[in-house]
């Protein structure tokens, strides 16, 4: 949400939820989610819809601008504060940026001798999952943790992958509130980082 237009009715979404924690770059601690009508309707029939994922008492509380539990205000003012500055931009640039961030990150990988982890066509705009080595033929293989250190000592954070693919993939964000001259920052210190591998 926020980093690529999703056309919810024309999707046929009956309900999104999203963490603000990602392209609304905020703080974690806030989920945010639509429904369609059809799926507060269906909503209403189910006799134990809980409490937190409740839509229908969600919606009768909406109306009258409150919510149904005490809200994290400081999460709220964010969120207004980041909706201006989404609306400031405007949707199509804010979707534009993300893609020139995106490829900004794929050409890193690209030109150092990487493939993306992903199959072709599946791959995320806010994130590239660097494929190191995992495929046969596939890509190059550093020393990830090491990679980590060196990016780490010039300021910057980068994943490197989980579970089963830990060490074999490692991940880096343009989401949020990064720009051209942001993750041209970033791609500066994975170059120096690189040259000492």
């Amino acid at each position: 949400m926020t980093a690529v237009p999703l056309n919810f009715d024309e999707l046929g979404m009956d309900v999104l939820l999203a963490g603000t924690q990602k392209a609304f770059a905020m703080p974690p601690g806030l989920s945010v989610f639509v429904c369609s009508p059809a799926a507060l309707a269906k909503a209403a029939t189910a006799k134990d819809r809980g409490y937190y994922f409740d839509f229908v008492e969600f919606q009768k509380n909406a109306e009258q601008s409150m919510t149904p539990s005490t809200p994290s205000i400081g999460h709220v003012y964010a969120l207004s504060s980041k909706l201006d500055d989404f609306f400031g931009e405007g949707l199509d640039a804010r979707y534009a940026r993300h893609k020139k961030t995106n490829g900004m990150v794929r050409d890193w990988a690209k030109k150092h001798g990487f493939n993306l982890f992903p199959e072709a066509g599946y791959e995320s705009l806010t994130l590239t999952c660097v494929n190191n080595g995992a495929k046969p033929g596939g890509s190059r293989k550093v020393d990830v943790p090491k990679l980590q250190k060196l990016v780490k000592d010039q300021g910057f954070l980068i994943d490197g992958g989980y579970g089963k693919i830990k060490g074999t993939t490692f991940r880096i964000s343009n989401m949020g509130d990064e720009t051209e001259a942001s993750m041209s920052t970033l791609i500066g210190a994975l170059d120096s980082a690189m040259q000492k591998l």
